[in-house]
C-alpha cells in the first residue's frame, strides 16, 4: 500500500523544475497510501543521493531542508510496511550494494527469501529486511551496460506483485518503470518535456498531462521526454496517450479538528450529490446514463455479484439484502480477497457490482479480473475517475462525494448505500415496480439530507454516550436484517480508530454461542433500526440485559418499549428499513470519533492503516 513517485525532465531543455520539490509534492498527495516512512533519491554529478526517514512526508521534507538537497532526477516513496520494520534501514528508496541502482517499489515480491539466500550466497550483503531490496540488488547481479535489458531480465525472476521505479548512476538521463498488477501511470507534458510517473493519477493534481497507463508485465523507459514501452517479450507496444486534465482539490478541515469529523458533517450534502441528477421522479425510477448495457440486457440479468473489502464490503452486504427485496435479483456478496482463490461459477445471465472508493483496492481489482477471465461483465461503483477499477469495468457509477482524507470511511460509506439503492431501484422499475413505489421510495431518499442533519444536530448526546462508554475494551454491535451488516461497519469504525475490539453479530445468534461472553464488562450497542425485526430485537437485547450486559440503543424515535430493555437510548427520525442503514451509520461513525478522541487515539491516521489497500 505504498506510494511512489518519479519526475524527470528533458536535458535538452532548461530545467523549470526542482525534482526534488516536484516529488514531495506528490508524495504529499500520495502520503493516504502509507505513513510510516518516506524518501527520495536521484542523481546529482553522476552519483546516487539519497534521504529517507520514519514517520510522515512532513519529517522528510524537514530533514531536505537541513541538508539543502538538490537532483537532476528523482523517485520518491511514502511506505506501508509490509515486510520488514519501521524503520530507517527499511525505508524506500533501496540501493544496491555497489550503491549504483536506486529502486522504489509498491507490491509484494512472493519468492524474495529465495533470491535473498541465492544472492547472499554469491556474496551480496544486503542492508534492509524489506522484500523491495532485492529488486536492487537483483538488476544489479544482472547488468551488464544496459538498463533496460537488466530489469527485463530481473524481472522474470520476480513472482508477485509490483510497481518500480529504477534509476542508475550510469543513466543519468533515464528512468525505468515496470508494473505487475499493481498501477503505474505516467505522466507526458510536452510543452515542458517533462515526465512523471506515479501510482495514483490523483498525486498529479493541478497539471494537464497526456497519460499512459502501463499495463500488466509492461516496462518503461523514460528518456529525453519519450517514452517506449515494451511488453513482457520484449517488444515495444503503442500505447494510447489520453490527455487528462486533474483539478485542484481543496484541502482543509476547516474549523473541524480533524478530517474524519469534516466528512462525517460533509454528508448531507454528499449524500445529495449521490443522487442529484439520477432521479426521475415522474416516472419513479433512476437513471444511469452512464451505464453502457441496453434495457434488454439489464432485464436478461439473473444473478448479480457483488464484490468489495473493507468498508465496501460492508456496503455491499446492505445492497445485496436491497437488490434482493426490492428488485428480486438473487444477488450474492462476497469479500474480493476471497473471491479470486475460489473458483466462482459466473454463469453468463451474471452481472459484477465492484465497490472501492479508491478504484485501487488490490484484492478487489484481482476478483474483478478473475471475474473478467471467466465470462462476467463488470459495473464499478467508485469515488474516483481514471484509477484502475474504473479502467476494468465496462461501466462505472461515480459516488461524487469528493476527496476523502480520513483513512476511516464515512462519507464514501454512505454515498455508496445512496448509489445501491438507487442502482436498486433502476432495476426494480426494469422489472416488476410500479410508477408510485418508486416515487415513494425517491421520496424517502431525498428526505435522508435533512435525516442526517438531525443526527448531527444532536453531536453532543452522542458525544456524551461516547465519553460514558469509552471505559468498556469490548464492545457487541447487535442488529437483524439492514442492521446487521451495518453493526458489522458500525464495530470496524469503532476498531479503526479507538483501537478498541469491537464485534458486528447477527442479534439472534447471541444465543447460539458469543451470549457466553456477555457479563457486566462488555458494553453492547444494540441497533434497532428496522421496523420488520423491531419485536425480535427487543428480545434479543431483553437476553443481553438478563446476564448483565451494559447496554446502548440506536433506536427510531417512538419505540419507547427500548426504554424497558436500557436508561441510554439515542433516538433517530424513523427511515424505512432498506435506508436506514444510512442514518444509523452517521450516528455509530460520531460515536467511534468521539470514543476515540475520548482516548486520545491518532484518528485520521490510525495506527498500522493506509487509506487504500494496494497490496494483496
Amino acid at each position: 500500500m505504498c506510494g511512489i513517485f518519479g519526475y524527470i525532465q528533458s536535458k535538452k531543455v532548461s530545467q523549470t523544475s526542482d525534482p526534488v520539490d516536484v516529488c514531495l509534492k506528490g508524495l504529499t498527495l500520495l502520503e493516504y497510501r502509507g505513513y510510516d516512512s518516506a524518501g527520495i533519491a536521484g542523481l546529482v554529478n553522476g552519483q546516487l543521493k539519497r534521504c529517507k526517514r520514519t514517520g510522515k512526508v512532513k519529517c522528510l521534507k524537514d530533514a531536505i531542508e537541513r541538508e539543502n538537497f538538490n537532483l537532476d532526477l528523482a523517485i520518491a516513496h511514502t511506505r506501508w510496511a509490509t515486510h520488514g520494520s519501521v524503520n530507517e534501514q527499511n525505508a524506500h528508496p533501496h540501493f544496491d550494494e555497489k550503491k549504483t541502482i536506486a529502486v522504489v517499489h509498491n507490491g509484494i515480491i512472493e519468492n524474495h527469501f529465495i533470491i535473498r539466500d541465492e544472492l547472499e550466497k554469491k556474496g551480496v550483503i544486503f542492508e534492509s529486511d524489506t522484500d523491495s531490496e532485492v529488486i536492487a540488488q537483483l538488476i544489479s547481479h544482472v547488468y551488464s551496460g544496459d538498463l533496460y535489458l537488466a530489469v527485463q531480465k530481473a524481472l522474470k525472476k520476480l513472482q508477485g506483485s509490483f510497481a518500480i521505479a529504477v534509476i542508475h548512476v550510469n543513466h543519468s538521463d533515464q528512468i525505468i518503470a515496470a508494473s505487475r498488477e499493481s498501477p503505474l501511470i505516467l505522466g507526458l507534458d510536452q510543452k515542458k518535456k517533462e515526465i512523471y510517473l506515479s501510482s495514483d493519477v490523483a498525486s498529479l493534481e493541478g497539471k494537464s498531462l497526456h497519460m499512459i497507463y502501463l499495463k500488466d508485465h509492461e516496462i518503461a523507459v523514460l528518456q529525453n521526454n519519450h517514452v517506449k514501452v515494451f511488453n513482457k517479450m520484449g517488444k515495444e507496444v503503442f500505447k494510447e496517450r489520453k490527455k487528462i486534465g486533474i483539478g485542484q482539490r481543496i484541502i482543509s478541515k476547516s474549523s473541524f479538528d480533524h478530517f474524519m469529523l469534516k466528512e462525517i458533517f460533509d454528508q448531507p450534502q454528499t449524500i445529495e450529490q449521490a443522487y442529484y441528477g439520477r432521479i426521475q421522479y415522474e416516472f419513479g425510477t433512476a437513471v444511469f446514463n452512464e451505464i453502457d448495457l441496453s434495457a434488454q440486457e439489464l432485464q436478461s440479468i439473473g444473478r448479480l455479484l457483488i464484490l468489495g473489502c473493507g468498508t465496501s464490503f460492508h456496503a455491499g452486504c446492505i445492497g445485496a439484502s436491497m437488490l434482493e427485496n426490492v428488485a428480486r435479483i438473487p444477488t450474492e456478496v462476497q469479500i474480493a480477497s476471497e473471491f479470486r482463490y475460489t473458483n466462482p461459477i459466473i454463469s453468463r445471465d451474471t452481472l459484477v457490482l465492484a465497490i472501492s472508493q479508491s478504484g485501487e483496492t488490490a484484492d478487489t481489482i484481482a476478483a474483478v479480473r478473475e471475474a473478467k477471465a471467466k465470462g462476467a461483465k463488470v459495473i464499478s461503483i467508485c469515488n474516483v475517475q481514471h484509477s484502475t477499477l474504473v479502467r476494468e469495468s465496462i461501466s462505472s457509477l461515480f459516488l461524487n462525494a469528493g476527496f476523502e482524507i480520513s483513512v476511516c470511511s464515512t462519507k464514501a460509506f454512505t454515498s455508496q448505500l445512496v448509489v445501491l439503492a438507487l442502482f436498486t431501484l433502476f432495476m426494480a422499475r426494469l422489472r416488476h415496480l410500479g410508477k408510485e413505489e418508486g416515487q415513494k421510495f425517491i421520496k424517502q431518499l431525498t428526505y435522508l439530507p435533512g435525516i442526517v442533519s438531525q443526527i448531527l444536530s444532536q453531536l453532543e448526546t452522542i458525544e456524551n454516550f461516547a465519553k460514558k462508554y469509552s471505559i468498556f475494551s469490548q464492545f457487541f454491535f447487535l442488529g437483524r436484517l439492514f442492521m446487521y451488516p451495518t453493526s458489522l461497519e458500525a464495530a470496524l469504525k469503532l476498531k479503526e480508530i479507538s483501537y478498541l475490539n469491537a464485534t458486528g453479530y447477527p442479534a439472534g445468534e447471541m444465543k447460539h454461542g458469543p451470549l457466553a461472553l456477555v457479563d457486566p464488562n462488555i458494553a453492547i450497542i444494540g441497533m434497532c433500526g428496522n421496523l420488520k425485526t423491531r419485536d425480535k430485537m427487543l428480545c434479543n437485547l431483553m437476553e443481553v440485559k438478563a446476564r448483565g450486559g451494559k447496554i446502548l440503543a440506536f433506536a427510531p424515535k417512538g419505540m419507547k418499549e427500548i426504554e424497558k430493555v436500557t436508561t441510554d437510548v439515542f433516538y433517530l427520525p424513523q427511515v424505512i428499513d432498506f435506508l436506514a442503514s444510512i442514518p444509523y451509520s452517521v450516528a455509530t461513525q460520531l460515536f467511534a470519533y468521539f470514543t476515540a478522541k475520548t482516548l486520545g487515539r491518532e484518528i485520521d491516521q490510525p495506527r498500522n492503516l493506509a487509506k487504500s489497500v494496494t497490496v494483496a
